[in-house]
């Protein structure tokens, strides 16, 4: 995967372990896995439905919006239904190619990990 963290990248196809270690630290995080997770059957969800789902506060769940917007991985638009102000929260085509890439290094280094016993 295309983490932050390079150490599986420097020396090629490393082992396993190794490769967990270089995952997406963006997608990784419980939270915004939660998030993306909570996002994929519908795409679109608003603020307070995730909020009340993922039992967040307000400003936990802005935070790891922000860093999945900042990725390209959600869109987040606002809009007035009626007088109200909502919050809608949109999971890109890169959100969910991401997350079903995270899914797949999963199996993957699973498979790996059982041939090696």
């Amino acid at each position: 995967m295309d983490g932050k963290n390079t150490n599986s990248e420097e020396g090629g196809s490393g082992s396993p372990l190794e490769e967990i270690i270089g995952i997406d630290e963006i997608i990784h995080s419980p939270s915004r896995l939660a998030i993306m997770m909570f996002l994929l059957p519908r795409l679109k969800a608003t603020f307070g439905a995730i909020q009340e789902a993922l039992d967040f506060t307000p400003g936990n769940l802005s935070a790891h919006l922000n860093k999945l917007e900042n990725n390209g991985l959600v869109e987040v638009h606002k809009a007035f239904h009626d007088t109200k102000l909502i919050t809608i929260i949109y999971l890109t085509e890169k959100g969910r190619e991401k997350l079903q890439e995270y899914a797949r290094f999963f199996v993957e280094v699973l498979e790996k990990m059982l041939e090696d016993e």
